[in-house]
C-alpha cells in the first residue's frame, strides 16, 4: 500500500513540474519580435473576456502588441485580401502576420492618444520591423496619414473561433 502511494505522490509531482514547464514555454512562445530586439514589439499573453463574459485563459492569445505601423499605399484598392475579402480603402481593416482573419482588434496611435476598432482581414505586412499595415480610413482616424508610420498598441478584441483555413473554405 505504501509503495502505490509513492508511485501516486510520484506521478502527481510529475503532473504538476510537466505543466509548469508547458506553461513557461507556452508564455515564452508568445513573445514575437518584429524586427529588432526592442521589448516593446512583443506580444503579450492574458486572459481574454468572451461576449458571453467567460474568460479564456488561453496561454497562446496574443492580446496586446506594440510596434510600428503603416499603411496601403494606392494600387490596393479592390483587390482580394487574405480573407477573401475585397480591399476598400475606406473601411477600418488591416493586415497582421499571425491574428486570426476576421478578428476585431482596437489600435492606438502611441504619439497622439487616437484610436480605432479595425478588422484583420489580410496577412502582412511584408517589410521588417512593422507590424500592422492598416486601410487609409484607418490610418486618417489614427492621424498617421503623412507620416505614413506610426508607433502603435494593438489589443485584440475579439478572437474568431474559426481558424483561417475554415474561413476561406466557407467562403468558396
Amino acid at each position: 500500500m505504501s509503495m502505490n502511494r509513492i508511485k501516486t505522490l510520484s506521478c502527481r509531482e510529475l503532473f504538476g513540474i510537466t505543466v509548469v514547464i508547458l506553461a513557461a514555454s507556452a508564455i515564452q512562445g508568445c513573445s514575437m519580435m518584429s524586427g529588432n530586439p526592442d521589448s516593446s514589439s512583443q506580444i503579450r499573453s492574458a486572459p481574454v473576456e468572451a461576449a458571453s463574459g467567460e474568460i479564456s485563459r488561453s496561454l497562446t492569445t496574443p492580446i496586446v502588441q506594440i510596434g510600428m505601423a503603416s499603411w496601403y499605399g494606392p494600387g490596393f484598392n479592390g483587390k482580394a485580401t487574405a480573407s477573401g475579402d475585397i480591399y476598400d480603402e475606406a473601411k477600418f481593416t488591416a493586415a497582421h502576420k499571425t491574428l486570426p482573419l476576421g478578428s476585431k482588434a482596437r489600435v492606438v496611435n502611441l504619439k497622439n492618444g487616437k484610436s480605432v476598432e479595425v478588422l484583420i482581414n489580410d496577412r502582412g505586412p511584408h517589410l521588417q520591423g512593422r507590424i500592422l499595415d492598416l486601410s487609409q480610413a484607418s490610418a486618417k482616424a489614427l492621424g498617421m496619414i503623412d507620416r505614413g508610420v506610426a508607433k502603435v498598441q494593438i489589443q485584440l478584441i475579439q478572437a474568431t473561433v474559426a481558424s483561417d483555413k475554415a474561413r476561406l473554405i466557407n467562403r468558396q
